[in-house]
């Protein structure tokens, strides 16, 4: 299902059409997206301790991070499975890793993470940036994870804090708010990126699951855009939340919207030079399998 096709009357029924309508955003949006959030993808590897030659699963990957990063990391010798429920990032993050070479050691699940089958003892480590807050079960997730991980392997995963500290999904979703009413009965399931905001929920989680020496960190995402209708573009582009709560809206309604959100970013967000500039806090979870 494409962003043309997209029916947020199905958003209930599972999330792959709601991730296949922004892949496209995502793939236009790409170089914004790196920018911010390379140095993130290279801490979760960090993290993770990753090594030359050893088995990493990447779960919900989108369009390819972090296994792209883990795979210049783990080499020829190493294997990165990655998996996402969405056809369309998935078609992306294929393309993407032709391109940088790495087709021989990357492969690719399109399966939702709670319907992981995965071997016992399998991985090195597992991996997961900004996936685990849509996850509709994570505790029976979290246990399969853990054992499919080797004794000592690590995973590392990274989830958004408070909507107020994560401004460039947050702001925009307030503006919406405050324009579109919705009856609560008829809103559709939408994905929650704050979901695991709380440090000791999310802690618990992990040890739930069986893991141990549960460290958190917080790492500073900064999002750039040239002006404020470049982030509302941005948002239009790869909001899945936005394009259902706008879905019933006209065109001169929608119009009207982002407008105000590229004007309350401009006002709030701007450098000295008219540029947005948004940071976001993220918050880093590594835990290990005794």
């Amino acid at each position: 299902m494409t962003s043309a096709s997209f029916d947020p009357r199905q958003a209930k029924i599972g999330r792959g059409p709601i991730w296949d309508s922004a892949a496209q955003g995502y793939r236009i949006w790409w170089p914004h997206i790196k920018k911010a959030a390379q140095s993130l993808s290279n801490r979760l590897v960090e993290l993770a301790e990753i090594r030359t030659g050893q088995r990493i699963l990447d779960i919900a990957t989108g369009i390819g991070e972090p296994a792209l990063t883990a795979a210049r990391v783990v080499g020829a010798t190493g294997h990165i499975l990655a998996t996402d429920i969405s056809t369309e990032m998935l078609a992306i993050a294929k393309q993407r890793v032709v391109d940088s070479g790495s087709q021989d050691i990357i492969e690719y699940w399109e399966t939702a993470a709670q319907d992981l089958v995965l071997p016992d003892l399998s991985f090195d480590a597992v991996l997961c940036r900004w996936g685990l807050m849509f996850l509709p079960n994570l505790n029976s997730t979290l246990l399969k994870i853990h054992r499919s991980l080797v004794s000592g392997g690590r995973f590392v995963a990274a989830v958004w804090a408070y909507a107020h500290k994560v401004p460039v999904i947050s702001l925009a979703m307030q503006i919406i708010g405050e324009s579109v009413q919705m009856a609560t009965e008829n809103l559709p399931s939408v994905p929650n990126p704050f979901g695991l905001a709380d440090k000791n929920r999310l802690a618990n989680f992990f040890l739930g699951a069986g893991f141990r020496d549960v460290g958190i960190e917080t790492v500073t995402v900064t999002f750039e855009f040239s002006f404020g209708e470049d982030y509302s573009r941005y948002c239009q582009a790869i909001s899945t939340g936005a394009r259902i709560f706008l879905s019933t809206e006209s065109e001169e309604r929608k119009k009207l919207i982002w407008s105000r959100a590229a004007k309350y970013a401009a006002t709030r967000y701007a450098t000295a030079t008219g540029s947005i500039r948004m940071d976001n806090e993220c918050i880093c979870i590594v835990a290990t399998k005794p």
